[in-house]
């Protein structure tokens, strides 16, 4: 299983096509598989992931998904999992982005590409901004203080 890491920027182009990293697209011919799977992430974002890590994700008998509260499991694996799709690179290395999946991550022109270990995010450019500003950049120097790496 491959590691997704990096941050690309790509624009989305008018027929909600957007480009795969083309490490991320020799990761998964190296799978031999020929189609990435794309759902609804949180903090409005996209999830981006490759065979493997998709398997790996439902193994267990879904323990992954597994909540205290039964309803709310409920309500999130029907979102999840209704959302997701089999997305194939085209010619050009590009996967189409269903429109309810662009409305979800509030998809615009301007979008970035990132890894997250086991999945890769897709985000809008500006939302992304705003997220690390408000979230990811106190977090990380906060844990920053605990860690040594």
């Amino acid at each position: 299983m491959s590691l997704l890491i990096g941050r690309h920027e790509y624009s989305l182009d008018a027929k909600n096509r957007l480009p795969v990293p083309p490490r991320y697209r020799e990761a998964l011919a190296a799978e031999k598989g020929r189609c990435f799977y794309l759902t609804s992430g949180m903090e409005g974002c996209l999830y981006l992931f490759l065979p493997s890590q998709w398997e790996k994700l439902l193994s267990g008998d879904l323990k992954t998904f597994s909540l205290p509260d039964k309803e709310q499991e409920r309500a999130f694996k029907r979102k999840f999992f209704s959302e997701a799709v089999e997305v194939e690179p085209d010619a050009q290395g590009r996967v189409l982005v269903p429109q309810y999946l662009k409305e979800h991550a509030g998809l615009k022109a301007a979008t970035l590409v990132q890894g997250a270990g086991n999945r890769a995010e897709v985000w809008d450019r500006s939302r992304w901004q705003a997220y690390e500003k408000s979230t990811v950049a106190p977090a990380y120097r906060r844990i920053a203080k605990s860690l040594e790496i």
